[in-house]
């Protein structure tokens, strides 16, 4: 456990908020501030830890000794759990979504390199296996893993959530009218807004495309939260869909870089800022409003996009 202890005190530090300058069409103002999670660490990226860590509590406290998790070939997911899983002492299994390729993606090396067993499972099985609807299915055919659904959702995953942003508004200077996040799973933007942070709504910005379920998923992922802070979902910037990229939004997310030194990523946080800079200038926004961009992290992601990546992610 002495790894594990030494990785929670890393995000045991309060994360960086940064101004974001921008020139907006408008007379009044609009402040725009960013939650620099993905500055926390190089492996385990952005809000993973967050949603990990009541998981990995659970399996310890269970007495298991391995870690199941679901996810793609360039899961952020996944990348940031076998470098957990491998700090506490724990085995990893990954269950990933397609067929074996002749060569790992760079980020199953990485995970493989860390001690991931990776199993491939169809894309029909995969998407009854990796829900939350599935874990107790799965304990009879791998009864020494704690099963941690895709992308760490679950009461675990909103529970780490809540309480990171629960800690940063009981810090008396984090005032803010909205807090703007990307959704995929919905278990970031259910922590964010079982925080009941005072006067503030929270967006959520969806990186898939039709997935107008989103809505009930979070509330049932609230299901246990008495207090809410008020949120939405906006589903039209996903561009075409989960990892879908088009060149407005990779010349979008180059011009940020240039303007901010600030990396986003194209399956999440590219899409979301790009989304909430749009509602900005049409001024669906209050004039005056005070704004957080949660960067969730991801930025490893940009491997499965080959020459279309910036080529900044270095992680040796």
């Amino acid at each position: 456990m002495m790894k594990s202890e030494s990785l929670a005190g890393v995000f045991a530090q309060r994360p960086d908020i940064v101004s974001l300058q921008f020139d907006l069409p408008r007379d009044e103002k609009v402040e725009l501030d960013c939650l620099r999670l993905d500055q926390m660490h190089p492996f385990v990226s952005g809000n993973k830890w967050f949603k990990l860590k009541h998981h990995l509590e659970a399996a310890l406290s269970h007495g298991k000794h391995e870690l199941l998790s679901f996810g793609g070939a360039y899961s952020n997911h996944l990348h940031a759990l076998a470098y957990a899983g491998q700090q506490c002492g724990l085995k990893t299994r990954a269950l990933v979504r397609g067929e074996a390729p002749k060569e790992l993606s760079p980020t199953l090396q990485d995970c493989k390199k860390w001690g991931m067993q990776i199993e491939w499972v169809s894309r029909e099985d995969y998407s009854a296996l990796a829900g939350l609807q599935a874990r107790d299915s799965l304990v009879e055919t791998y009864p020494d893993a704690w099963v941690i659904p895709e992308g760490g959702e679950g009461e675990e995953g909103v529970a780490g959530v809540r309480d990171l942003f629960t800690e940063l508004s009981d810090s008396g200077d984090f005032k803010y009218d909205y807090i703007c996040c990307p959704v995929g799973s919905g278990t970031t933007l259910a922590g964010i807004v079982a925080a009941d942070i005072p006067e503030v709504r929270c967006i959520g910005f969806s990186a898939l495309k039709g997935a107008h379920d989103l809505e009930s998923r979070v509330e049932n992922l609230l299901a246990g939260s008495p207090s809410r802070t008020s949120w939405q979902i906006c589903h039209e910037y996903h561009f075409g869909g989960f990892a879908k990229m088009n060149p407005r939004l990779r010349d979008f997310i180059s011009s940020i870089h240039t303007q901010t030194e600030l990396m986003l990523d194209p399956v999440y946080t590219g899409k979301t800022l790009f989304g909430l800079m749009e509602w900005l200038h049409q001024g669906r926004l209050p004039a005056q409003s005070k704004v957080l961009f949660v960067h969730t992290g991801g930025l490893q992601g940009w491997r499965g996009f080959g020459e279309s990546g910036p080529g900044v992610w270095d992680h040796e």
